[in-house]
């Protein structure tokens, strides 16, 4: 009797324990063949480098003008050819970085003072660090601005003042300031470096971001400059000493470069 009454509830424990294991393994076990494939992680943001070569044309705002002894009326500065070049890095969020050297070339400046007349070149030699923002990067035209800070070594020639007593001379001068610059333009693709955007292994999966590799870039871009001071050597007329100061010189430059990715 008692193995009788037995068998039936056995019989249903073992049916009812199957069914949940079965239960079970369709909830926590996929089938292989008809799992989704895991999407592929995005590609992660690499560190590119640079390289710029830049030819432009340099205009010089009159700038301020001092005399150790006279007054000066008149102040006059002509403009100069000015090339240059550089190294620089993308980072990332739309940001690049760059190191450029810059030299404007001799720049004719003639001052008018109470007795007479001074004319003067001088010419300048820049080191930035800049920092830029692109708006549109991977396209065929990226707009961008930016600012840099650095140092620049200016130089001026032998030059002459003229007076009622005659004409006299005097000698050139270097001096180092402080220089800062601030710029826009835009740039624009001429071939590759395109990015392209590779579909995932599913249709739910993001797409992957590739860059196609080096790119050459035409630039077009305005800087400003400030560039300090230049200073001359003492010159003796009538029998004053006298030195010639142009302080707080800036400039304004249209500027065309090349720009190659090296990566």
């Amino acid at each position: 009797m008692f193995f009788a009454r037995t068998v039936p509830f056995v019989s249903a424990a073992l049916l009812f324990g199957g069914a949940v294991g079965a239960s079970a393994a369709d909830l926590g076990t996929p089938d292989l063949d008809t799992a989704p494939t895991m999407a592929p992680m995005p590609q992660q943001f690499t560190w590119k480098w640079y390289l710029r070569a830049d030819g432009g044309y340099t205009w010089y705002p009159t700038p301020g003008m001092s005399f150790s002894d006279f007054d000066t009326h008149y102040t006059k500065s002509e403009g100069a050819w000015t090339v240059g070049g550089g190294i620089g890095q993308y980072y990332a969020w739309g940001f690049r970085g760059d190191i450029t050297v810059d030299h404007m070339f001799d720049a004719k400046n003639e001052t008018n003072f109470d007795f007479g007349s001074s004319q003067l070149d001088f010419n300048s030699t820049v080191v930035l660090a800049n920092l830029y923002y692109e708006f549109n990067r991977g396209g065929r035209f990226v707009p961008y601005i930016g600012g840099g800070i650095g140092w620049a070594h200016n130089e001026t020639n032998s030059g002459t003042v003229t007076t009622a007593a005659g004409t006299s001379s005097y000698g050139g001068q270097s001096t180092d300031n402080f220089a800062a610059a601030a710029m826009a333009g835009i740039s624009w693709r001429l071939w590759g470096g395109r990015t392209m955007y590779v579909s995932g292994s599913t249709k739910d999966a993001d797409p992957v971001e590739v860059n196609t590799g080096h790119a050459v870039y035409l630039d077009f871009g305005y800087r400003f400059l400030y560039l300090g001071d230049a200073k001359t050597l003492a010159f003796d007329a009538d029998g004053t000493t006298a030195a010639e100061k142009l302080k707080e010189i800036t400039a304004h430059q249209f500027r065309i470069g090349v720009r190659y990715d090296l990566n």
